[in-house]
This record gives C-alpha cells, structure tokens and sequence, in this order.
C-alpha cells in the first residue's frame, strides 16, 4: 500500500494550531503527506513541519486531536469539523504504523559510507600494540549477529577459541576491546556466559578473558545486574564467571535498570515536566516519584567506579549484563568520557557513539519505535488505540546515557569542545531523523537495508559553529564527576524545552557566547600586535 492510500484528507483549511506553547495559537492550513505533517498559517507567518515518525501517539476528543511527540512536545489541532478530525487522525494514525524506514529508505543506491568506519576504528584501538590484534572472525556477521565484522581481541587468542567463547555467550557477544588507558589497563564487553544451572564451563572463554591479564594482575567483572537478577539469570540459562575458573578477576555487581523500566521512569519524569499548573510540593513528589535522577546518579556512579578500577587501581575491566547492548554500553562510553580527553572533543564524541553505540549493536531501530507517551497510554489501558502500536522493546538507554553526559557537561563546562545544544540534537536525532546513523538496530541491518540518506556527522560538520562550546579549554586531565544528590540536576533545556518559553534563556547564552568569542578576537589581536610591535623594535635596533 503506497502512503496516498493512508491519507483520507490530505489539506485541510481552517485548523487552528495551539502548541508547543501555551502562548502559540495559530490558524491556517493543514497537510499531510507520506513523509511530515506540515502546518502553515500566511497571514500568522507560522510554519511547521514533523516528521510522521516523530509522532508517538494520537489522540482525538470531538474535532480536537492532539499529537505527543517522541522529543516530547504536544501539539493540538482544532478542526473545523468532527468527520474532519476522526478522518486527519485515521490518516496519521495509518502513517506512524508504517514500517517507515524501509518503506522510505531502504535499498536506495546512494548508499553513504560512515565517517568513523570499522577497519579505522579497530585500527585506532589497536594502534600498534602487539597484545591485540584485528579479528575478522565475523565476517559475513556469522558469529554474532549484533557485532560488526570486525573486531579487536587479544593476539594470543585465535579465531577458534573465539567461536568457542561467542557460543558461550548470549547472543554471541564474546570478549572485545573497548579501550586501552594510557596506564596500561584496558576495558572490554560482552554478554553474559550461558552458566546455567549445571554451573556449565568454557574453557576457550576462560582462555580469552584470562589472557588480558599479566602474571600477579587482578581484573574486575563488572556486572551491571544487582546480585539477585545475575543468580535468577542462571536458571534461564545465563549466569556470571565462577571464579573458580577466573580466578584472577574480581566480581562486582553494581545494578543498573533495564531499558523499560527507564522508558517508564522518562514517562513518569515527562508528565511531571509538562504539568505546568501544579504546586511546586506536588511537582517536586512528581519528579522525585518518576526517579529518573536517580537513575542517572546510578549510572554516573557506576561508571565512575569502572573509571577508579582502570585509572587508580590500574585494573582491567569486563562489563556485561545479560544481552549487553544497553547498560553495558552506557558504563563502556561515560568511562571513556571520564577518562579520555578526546572523547570530550566533537569528532571524538561522534566517534564515541559509533564505536561503543552503533557499531557495538545498541538496537536503536528498537527501542525508539515508540517513546514515553505511548508507553505512559499503554501502560494505563492495553485496549488503547495507541497500545496497539507500543512496541515492548522500547527503551531509554541512549537518552540516560546522553543526560549523564550533560550532567558532567554541567560539571565540567569549559572541558568540552562540543555544546549542550549538540546533545539535545543527538537526543532527536536518534529518534527520528532526515539522516540513516540511527536507522536499523546494528551494522548488519544497515549493511543488508542500505539506507540511502546523508550521514549525521556530515551534517553536523556544516552546522560546526552552532554545536561548539565557546567555554572549550582543552585539557589531558581526567574528570571527575560529583553524584552527591545535589550534584545531578534536571536537564532543563531537554525535558523543559517545550512546557516553558526559553526564548530569553537563549539570549543570554547567546549573550555569553558573543562575549566569550569576542574576548578571544581580542585576544588573537592583541598578541597580533605585541608581536608587531616587537618586530617593528628589533628593525629600529
């Protein structure tokens, strides 16, 4: 079916917009098409375009409907008529069902190649260190299908053993190199081991995790599942390392929640943002009830204590949960931000999210298909239209892990190159975009769909000047976050953007910025003219 017969009305006069603030009102003509929602008021000088996928979910009361949208705006449309309504509502409804992406996307011949591609990756990691070698072993994605083709493992260990080991692990993700510290430890992921109830054993795998570590070394096992969920995981078939067959690794459970159990958190933390009206008790319980901060101090903390065990105890890591393609992810990239002051840099960020995010098979066409709207509705009644198209694999993973970054960025704001307003574009970004980075769940699906759309980064290349922090000083030094309670705030300009008008807050940060330039082209010029000036004496001398 092509989108034409999805959409019963596709131009609409006479609809009046009132959203995403409460002050906007505007009146003017509708349009619907396979791809946006566009709405443009002339006389009003309005216009607005959506992407059909940014749409989480729709609700109609009479000849009203309301858009709630994945970057969290709400956006409500009067329409002249009821019939008119229920038709504009089917048709959108219809469309955001779509399999968008390959509907649109797919098997296009302009194929784009990635800025950070793999072979660079594992080339830079490796960085000629004889311990670590380039494995092709997954060529074809044959040995796990969420690991891009290659990958970096130890030297000693051959192809063999790490078919072995992939088959002791879930989903086939066995031990890879995430990052070397310059101490001499290094960090690496996988999945969890399929121990089983039997307490099952892999002698191949012991030989990989083993081999990390030197005579006399002691690593650690990070497990980002609390000590109950890793021994219930044994009964399915999962499980953790016995220490008697890694006895030089050290276990350490430090509980992180799963990806709904977030999704629902941000629902909770979202209602709390836009409930404007409400007594500053009742919307500080609201926000203290969502414990989305709490899990943000959670996460911060677990990654610094990976970040102490690589840099102050000159121990090696391994994190895994159980699949390992959420928490794990977030502990592997806040621990390289902590540590390592490239990726504090724009490209070394952008490279950060490639390695550890996309290429690593954080299944992002999966858990942004729905977003915290659908899951508060689907949660509340599961005869819901909207709970229809709520998709249980949903989460917010990514988004935890970019509020985390903020949070450090607010911390530390003069260690960044990159802006905050570059991390709330990410945040949409990743959840629907004109660009193919974040399309499909890992580099098998978007080797196999080819999706023909501009790469993320490039675009950011041309917008260099908007995502640049002014405040950047660079600096070597490792960064240390503070999780004390008072220390982790709301991100205001993410969750806030659309409940409050922050049109003077971006004045002032403008403000600040043409400041903060001006004083570094007062700067350039005054050295200019010192060296002048010194030139000029040495001549008359």
């Amino acid at each position: 079916m092509e989108f034409a017969d999805k959409i019963r009305i596709p131009k609409l006069n006479g609809v009046t917009m009132r959203g995403p603030h409460i002050s906007n009102t505007s009146t003017g003509t509708l349009v619907i098409t396979g791809h946006h929602l566009i709405f443009s008021s002339i006389s009003e000088d309005v216009e607005l375009w959506i992407l059909n996928h940014n749409i989480d979910i729709v609700e109609r009361k009479l000849n009203t409907i309301t858009l709630k949208c994945k970057d969290f705006r709400i956006i409500v449309f009067d329409m002249p008529y009821i019939e008119q309504a229920a038709s504009v509502a089917a048709s959108i409804e219809s469309l955001i069902m779509t399999d968008y992406l390959h509907h649109v996307f797919s098997n296009k011949t302009n194929e784009h190649r990635s800025l950070f591609d793999v072979q660079s990756q594992c080339e830079n990691l490796v960085a000629g260190d004889s311990m670590w070698r380039i494995s092709h072993v997954n060529k074809s994605y044959r040995v796990c299908s969420s690991y891009p083709e290659l990958t970096v493992v130890p030297s000693n260990v051959d192809d063999n053993m790490l078919i072995a080991s992939a088959k002791f692990r879930q989903n086939g993700r066995f031990p890879v190199l995430s990052y070397r510290h310059e101490k001499g430890s290094v960090l690496m992921r996988s999945s969890q081991p399929l121990v089983g109830s039997s307490s099952k054993r892999c002698k191949q795998d012991e030989r990989v995790i083993n081999s990390v570590l030197g005579p006399g070394k002691r690593g650690y096992i990070i497990d980002t599942r609390s000590v109950a969920n890793a021994t219930n995981a044994k009964a399915r078939g999962g499980g953790f390392e016995m220490e008697a067959h890694y006895p030089q690794w050290r276990r350490v459970n430090s509980a992180l929640e799963r990806h709904n159990v977030l999704l629902d958190s941000l629902s909770k933390m979202i209602e709390a943002c836009n409930d404007i009206t409400c007594t500053i008790d009742r919307w500080l319980n609201k926000l203290n009830g969502s414990e989305w901060l709490s899990h943000v101090k959670d996460t911060l903390n677990a990654a610094c204590l990976v970040a102490q065990c690589l840099n102050q105890e000159r121990a090696s890591v391994l994190v895994h949960g159980s699949e390992s393609t959420d928490a794990t992810l977030v502990l592997i990239s806040l621990t390289q931000l902590i540590l390592n002051p490239e990726c504090r840099t724009i490209v070394g960020f952008e490279s950060l999210i490639e390695r550890e995010w996309l290429q690593a098979g954080h299944p992002f066409e999966t858990r942004h298909k729905s977003g915290c709207y659908n899951a508060a509705r689907s949660k509340v009644s599961s005869s819901s239209s909207s709970s229809k198209i709520f998709h249980h694999g949903s989460g917010a993973t990514f988004l935890l892990f970019l509020d985390c970054t903020w949070q450090i960025h607010n911390q530390f704001p003069c260690c960044f190159q990159f802006s905050t307003n570059f991390l709330s574009s990410l945040v949409d970004h990743s959840y629907c975009s004109d660009f193919s980075t974040f399309y499909g769940n890992c580099e098998a699906d978007r080797k196999k769909n080819r999706y023909g759309r501009p790469n993320l980064w490039s675009h950011f290349d041309k917008k260099i000047n908007e995502i640049t922090n002014p405040l950047y000083l660079p600096t070597n030094n490792v960064i240390w976050p503070s999780v004390a309670p008072f220390s982790i705030e709301l991100w205001r300009d993410m969750y806030l953007r659309w409940s409050i008008d922050q049109t003077h807050q971006k004045k002032y940060k403008k403000s600040i910025d043409d400041l903060v330039k001006r004083n570094k082209e007062l700067k350039m010029l005054a050295t200019k003219l010192r060296n002048e000036t010194f030139e000029s004496d040495n001549k008359s001398t």
